[in-house]
């Protein structure tokens, strides 16, 4: 009775893990629930319960470290400037301290990784289609049927990705499909690797990749169309050895420089943001990058105010505040802007000592494991890392999941591949 208990739950579990990657693309409090019902299945499971399963590698030391952060930013609760935001930020990085004994004991051996990679690509497209579909029938055509005429926003391309927005938050959603390529390039890799590689499979992996390559483009996520070019000069230059791999990896350097500083100064979207300025009553226009560039620069300015222990969890959007009202950034203020910035984020809320703790995780999380696992870590750390840099990732439920399940599956694969 036990043993057909025990293979239901099984069966269950696995499955809710294909449903928690599946449902990443789309909105956040569908992957949520996913999430935390198939925290709940591994439990039921029952596995901790059992020696022979635990195991401990050094693949756990990335995860162990993300607790140990989980824990510091616990303790700077107590010198936290706002309290709520500290406790909301606590009651989102929790998930950080719970997929520890998940990595150390282990799931079932029903988890095939290539046919949930696989699930996971095909979910990624099909967001692309109903997105897609969404925007073009229930929102774009609408306007031009009331109108007779196109919105003055939707003669640039990144109209699309606006209106996704709506729907799924731009940067997150370009993460999760460079994500997919990532896994994509993985399971050609093996294809090669097992000389499995017919035309067929061939024209379809270029197909596929060249529809998510679009969503990325179409979402107008401008920070993930540049992680995408660093991720796949990257790929191709991780089989490669010695003068070759130089020379590539100097002419991808150089192509990325170039694409990002287009992307960066002609993109449409830079003439359409604009800052009204209190004290002098004008309104200009300037590029999206430059309220970065300010927030950064401004929050720079004072380093003395947070450098040692920082502000407390959560306290970066309570500090800009001050500096929203001295530079009279209404609009910064009213929507209580934070960093976009994880790493000056995690700085002011948790000091210089936090921060550095914080950026080695991250420099050094691929070194912890061995062969195919150490080049998939690395593509992963390029893809969440390179994302941090223009937004707060783990401030947002969004990143944390993302986070979280890249986190445990890169351990999972790493551990079956001790075991074997």
């Amino acid at each position: 009775m036990q043993s057909k208990y025990l293979s239901i739950i099984e069966k269950i579990n696995y499955l809710l893990f294909i449903a928690v990657v599946c449902t990443l693309p789309f909105p956040t409090h569908i992957s949520l629930y996913a999430w935390g019902i198939w925290m709940i299945s591994w439990l039921l499971e029952g596995r901790f319960l059992r020696k022979e399963n635990m195991l401990w590698h050094k693949g756990l030391i990335p995860i162990l470290a993300m607790v140990l952060l989980f824990v510091w930013e616990c303790i700077s609760y107590v010198w936290a400037i706002d309290k709520s935001d500290a406790s909301n930020m606590l009651g989102r990085h929790i998930s950080f301290l719970t997929i520890l004994p998940i990595a150390i004991w282990g799931v079932n051996p029903q988890y095939d990784w290539q046919k949930i990679a696989k699930c996971f690509i095909i979910s990624c497209i099909a967001s692309i289609l109903i997105y897609g579909s969404y925007v073009y029938v229930f929102d774009f055509w609408q306007y031009v049927r009331e109108h007779l005429r196109l919105p003055e926003f939707a003669q640039t391309w990144t109209f699309f990705g606006d209106r996704i927005s709506l729907y799924k938050h731009r940067l997150y959603y370009g993460n999760i499909l460079n994500l997919a390529i990532v896994a994509l390039l993985q399971i050609r890799i093996q294809q090669l690797a097992a000389y499995r590689h017919k035309k067929t499979a061939t024209s379809i992996f270029f197909v596929v990749l060249i529809i998510l390559v679009l969503g990325i483009v179409w979402s107008a996520s401008r920070a993930n169309m540049l992680t995408l070019l660093v991720v796949g000069a990257v790929a191709m230059i991780q089989p490669l050895r010695g003068h070759t791999r130089a020379l590539v990896a100097s002419m991808a350097v150089a192509g990325s420089i170039v694409i990002g500083a287009l992307l960066f100064t002609l993109h449409p979207r830079f003439d359409q943001l604009e800052l009204e300025h209190i004290t002098e009553r004008a309104t200009y226009q300037t590029n999206e990058i430059e309220p970065r560039i300010n927030i950064w620069y401004s929050a720079l300015q004072s380093p003395q105010d947070y450098i040692w222990h920082g502000v407390g969890a959560g306290g970066n959007s309570e500090y800009l505040k001050s500096i929203f009202a001295e530079h009279h950034w209404d609009k910064f203020y009213t929507r209580q802007y934070n960093t976009h910035n994880q790493y000056l984020g995690v700085l002011i809320n948790l000091g210089i000592f936090g921060a550095i703790f914080f950026l080695l995780i991250w420099l050094l999380y691929p070194l912890w494991y061995r062969g195919r696992v150490r080049q998939f870590a690395t593509l992963i750390a390029l893809t969440i890392g390179l994302n941090m840099l223009t937004e707060n990732m783990l401030d947002r439920i969004d990143g944390i999941i993302v986070t979280c399940v890249s986190f445990l599956v890169i351990v999972l694969i790493s551990r079956d591949q001790l075991a074997k």
